[in-house]
This record gives C-alpha cells, sequence and structure tokens, in this order.
C-alpha cells in the first residue's frame, strides 16, 4: 500500500515537472537546439573546413558530442533549479513536506523532471545536427549511460541551487558562471591532450572533462578515456550531491520558516 502510495505521488511529479517543461517548449528546448546549429555551422563547418579534423574526425563530428552534453547538463539543471525556486515562492513546497511522502521520494520527483528535459534536449540537438555530420554511434551503452548520470548529477546540482537561491537573478548565477565555462574549458572545443602544462594538469581537474572526453569517446570512438575513471567520478559526485540534497530537504532547511 505505502509502494503504490509513493508511486502514485512520484508520478504525480514527474507528470507535473514535464507538462511545465513542454508547455513552453520554445524558451526550455529550443535556445539549446539553435545554440548548437549555429555553433556546428559557424565553427564545425565554416572554421572547421580549414581544419583538417580533431582527434582523428572531421571538426563538426569532434564538436557534437560537446554541444550535445551542454544541452542535456544545463537543461537539466536550469529545469529543476527554477522548479524547486518556484514551489518555495509559492509556497506549495510546503504541502509535499506535511504530506506521507519521505524526503527522497520528493527529491526524486524534482530530478526525474530535470532528467528529463536535459535527455529530452540532447536528443533534439542529436536530430538537428546530424544532417551536419557523419555521425556513428560506436558504443551507445557508455554513450546512454554518460549522458543520464551526468543529467542526473546537474539536477540533483539544481536542486540545491533552487533551495538556496533568494530570487530568480540567483538561479541563473551558477549556470551563467560556473556551469558552462566549465564546459567550454572542458575540451568541447579541443582535445585537452593537446594543452600544455600546466593547463593540462588543471583541466583534468574539471569534472566537464570526463563527460564530454566519455561521451566523446562512446560516440566517436576516439580520445582518451578510461571507463572506470569517468563513470566512478561521476558516481561520486551524483552520491555525494544526492544525499547532501536529500539530508537538506529531509530538515527542511530554507523551506520551513
Amino acid at each position: 500500500m505505502r509502494a503504490r502510495r509513493y508511486w502514485y505521488a512520484y508520478r504525480g511529479m514527474v507528470v507535473k515537472q514535464t507538462r511545465r517543461f513542454l508547455r513552453a517548449w520554445v524558451q526550455n528546448l529550443l535556445p539549446s537546439v539553435v545554440t548548437a546549429a549555429l555553433f556546428l555551422t559557424i565553427f564545425g563547418h565554416l572554421v572547421g573546413r580549414e581544419l583538417s579534423g580533431m582527434g582523428g574526425v572531421p571538426y563538426a563530428d569532434f564538436l557534437l558530442p560537446g554541444l550535445i552534453i551542454l544541452a542535456v547538463v544545463t537543461n537539466a539543471y536550469s529545469n529543476v533549479t527554477l522548479a524547486f525556486y518556484g514551489a518555495r515562492l509559492q509556497r506549495h513546497i510546503e504541502e509535499l513536506l506535511v504530506a506521507p511522502l519521505p524526503a527522497w521520494l520528493i527529491v526524486a520527483g524534482f530530478a526525474t523532471g530535470g532528467v528529463l528535459r536535459g535527455l529530452l534536449a540532447g536528443a533534439l540537438v542529436l536530430a538537428v545536427a546530424l544532417p551536419f555530420t557523419s555521425l556513428q554511434v560506436h558504443y551507445p551503452l557508455a554513450t546512454l549511460g554518460i549522458a543520464i548520470t551526468s543529467a542526473l548529477l546537474f539536477a540533483l546540482a539544481g536542486l540545491l541551487n533552487g533551495l538556496f537561491a533568494r530570487s530568480f537573478d540567483h538561479t541563473s548565477v551558477i549556470s551563467t558562471f560556473v556551469l558552462t565555462p566549465l564546459i567550454y574549458l572542458g575540451g568541447l572545443f579541443y582535445p585537452v591532450e593537446r594543452l600544455d602544462e600546466p593547463w593540462q594538469t588543471v583541466a583534468a581537474a574539471n569534472p566537464m572533462h570526463y563527460m564530454i572526453a566519455g561521451f566523446r569517446h562512446g560516440l566517436l570512438g576516439t580520445g582518451g578515456f578510461d571507463g572506470t575513471v569517468t563513470f566512478g567520478i561521476l558516481a561520486a559526485a551524483t552520491v555525494a550531491v544526492g544525499g547532501l540534497a536529500w539530508g537538506l530537504v529531509a530538515r527542511g532547511v530554507r523551506i520551513r520558516a
């Protein structure tokens, strides 16, 4: 009986989050597609045709995995941030807290909505980019695993941002000034292996480097990739961030007056 109640509550939260971002798909999903198309057109072809290739593949192909990961993590992050902050602002998060639901279920409901939006945005970018590239997926399971784990990690991180944000302006600060620069500096436009020291060592400390390198390897079958390291880092970070979000929601931090 309890499991059924939990399932209905979880399904309700996920459906609500999904309907919320689908209703405003123009502002939620379309920007990632337009950005990827512009990058592929300008850098992948207009600039890339002057290059002999990158990492053993055409530059447009090299660029695409990073653009997909960019769409996945930014959409997963922003969806949960805005949803959770909106729930706090409108005070209907308190309805979930007083309901007979565990904190982990509330976290899971919000995070799943973010994961779904992130994966949908990544799939749309992939679909739009296919005419620009000669893409062939080499390792589909690894590719999908990295995409899902990355989306979950940043959905949980977005919940933390939504928990501590004091205004709508605060919901975009981390995404703009931390998340996007880390992706750009994580090997989106270039192989990290070509950097001189100490920049190669600095880049190795960037978690986005492992996401992009692993996802690129899964799609293109190229580039240095250690599956154990990549999945180990992603899994450890996801468990840590998820545990922190669970604990904060369970204690009602920044929620209960």
